[in-house]
């Protein structure tokens, strides 16, 4: 007892939260010695890839001086952000405006990922209370996660420089790239720092985050169609001043330095925030339940349903604002050598609203992937096991949790379809464009059901690589937006890839089915499983 009061008035007392920073730090980079590598070198090896992409399609001049005039369209700014140096384009200065954003959220989703799972997961979970019965201060847990994102983004900026002196930058450039990509990650590991102050939830902590992420893309895209080397939007967002280095081109080091201002203002503000709430809660705080249950809760598929609300509405509210902004700016496309990029098309509108079909889908496949790899967390958390053990079976169970997965998916598919559809109509007076724009998106439903049927698959019968849905979702992005020179056979392995891109192709029916019924194989394969195997089984 007198140790533990001593450890308590220690870590308690003035200049002592920061007691046992040290021993959280090990343990924080101890638990994480295979995350952390596989997000830096995965990262980190998108540099080369690009480079050969970038080599492979520009070359010759003229493929070259082509591909800077596709940059300069707004649509393909919109993604690509402002560009610099392209009126005397390099490889070089090509692959750093083309490709630099992913790189940008890379580095911010790793280390959102990365505070969040080493302070409020850990608050969530109960075992934060457990290690703060020793003698460990308020602010050590905070303090070592912020002290693991630095240290990871630091690497992050080395090894990316070192693969960008290997693809044939200069030093100073190489370093840039990597100091500026650095900087996001630093940027929402401030921002995430202070989000889970505020719920007592690490999803919602992640998901507020992601809603920053997505107004600061926002922000640098519309400030890029704004104009060419950024608009005035483009200095509201953390990911434009990492762009406006003007990397390969002119290098600027100066816009970091708002980086650096921005990500410790955020810090000085949630250990505030963290000295003001007790362990475990959140300053929101949780609504009290009702004391007896809605009618909709009594059965499993309305507790699926509820489980999912607020990450349907997010979602929800997020695609439709998205959706919004892609529409409306239909009208700024331009026809010319644009069309080449999207397929030879030169319907430049028809071809925009194709690919930003596609995106939408990926999208609601982030929240499909998602929803299905919770279900493994509730099953190691001990949620699943009360509930098995009443009249509820795991048929039951599991396909409710599925269905309301698939439900939510569908309808936002749908929502995202018709708000582009809305901003379309609004950009261009034109119907027929609109009701285009909603079947660019709402086809690709049976895309998003046969990743949930994987996802599934992998959770029945390989419950602890139910995380390899990720990987499904990304490599079917790589082969849709990257893979136009891979074999054939490379590009069927993508569930992405076999729906007809409309409106610029003809609608057919046979790839909706088949994808449908493969999806409904792989959901009854998945349910098979987990009625076969034990509980928190491997």
């Amino acid at each position: 007892m007198t140790a533990a009061t001593v450890g308590r008035r220690t870590a308690d007392s003035p200049g002592g939260g920061l007691t046992g920073t040290r021993a959280m730090l090990r343990l924080a980079l101890r638990r994480d010695r295979v995350k952390l590598p596989t997000w830096t070198l995965g990262i980190t090896l998108f540099l080369p890839y690009f480079a050969s992409v970038a080599t492979a399609t520009n070359s010759t001049p003229e493929t070259l001086r082509a591909s800077a005039e596709m940059l300069d369209v707004p649509m393909l700014r919109l993604f690509s952000g402002p560009m610099f140096g392209m009126e005397n384009p390099t490889v070089l200065k090509y692959l750093v405006n083309a490709y630099f954003p992913e790189f940008l959220l890379g580095a911010a989703l790793m280390s959102m990922l990365t505070i969040a799972r080493h302070t409020r997961a850990e608050e969530q979970s109960g075992r934060a209370e457990l290690v703060r019965a020793a003698v460990v201060g308020r602010q050590a847990a905070l303090t070592a996660a912020l002290l693991v994102a630095v240290l990871t983004n630091v690497v992050l900026a080395l090894l990316m420089a070192a693969a960008g002196v290997g693809v044939g930058m200069a030093p100073g450039d190489a370093l840039l790239l990597g100091a500026a990509t650095a900087a996001m990650g630093l940027v929402f590991a401030a921002v995430t720092s202070v989000t889970v102050q505020l719920t007592e939830h690490s999803r919602a902590a992640v998901g507020i985050a992601g809603a920053v992420l997505a107004v600061v893309w926002l922000l640098r895209a519309v400030g890029a169609v704004q104009d060419s080397q950024g608009g005035w939007l483009t200095w509201l967002s953390p990911m434009g001043w990492a762009q406006l280095t003007r990397v390969a081109d002119d290098g600027r080091w100066w816009p970091l330095a708002l980086a650096v201002l921005l990500s410790t203002a955020l810090t000085a503000v949630a250990y505030a925030l963290s000295a003001r709430r007790d362990l475990g809660a959140g300053l929101v705080a949780s609504r009290p339940g009702r004391a007896r249950a809605a009618r909709g809760l009594r059965s499993p598929l309305g507790l699926a349903f509820r489980l999912q609300r607020a990450s349907i509405l997010w979602w929800g509210g997020s695609l439709i604002t998205a959706g919004l902004v892609f529409g409306g700016l239909a009208g700024t496309m331009r026809e010319g050598v644009a069309g080449e990029i999207l397929g030879g098309e030169p319907d430049v509108v028809s071809a925009y609203l194709s690919l930003m079909g596609v995106g939408m889908s990926f999208l609601v496949g982030v929240f499909t992937v998602q929803a299905t790899t919770r279900l493994r967390t509730e099953e190691n958390r001990g949620r699943v096991a009360p509930l098995l053990a009443t009249p509820t079976g795991r048929w039951a169970w599991l396909g409710s949790s599925l269905l309301a997965t698939g439900l939510a998916a569908v309808a936002l598919l749908m929502v995202s379809g018709l708000s582009m559809a809305a901003g379309t109509a609004l950009a261009l007076g034109d119907v027929a464009r609109a009701g285009a724009a909603a079947a660019a998106v709402i086809a690709r439903t049976p895309e998003i059901l046969f990743l949930l049927g994987i996802a599934a698959t992998l959770f029945g019968l390989a419950p602890r690589a139910v995380a390899l849905g990720w990987a499904v979702l990304a490599l079917g992005a790589m082969i849709r937006f990257w893979g136009a020179d891979l074999p054939d056979w490379v590009r069927g392995l993508s569930p992405f890839d076999h729906i007809p891109r409309m409106p610029v192709e003809d609608f057919r029916l046979t790839p909706l089915v088949m994808l449908t019924v493969l999806a409904a194989g792989l959901l009854l394969i998945g349910l098979y499983g987990f009625r076969s195997r034990d509980l928190n089984g491997t």
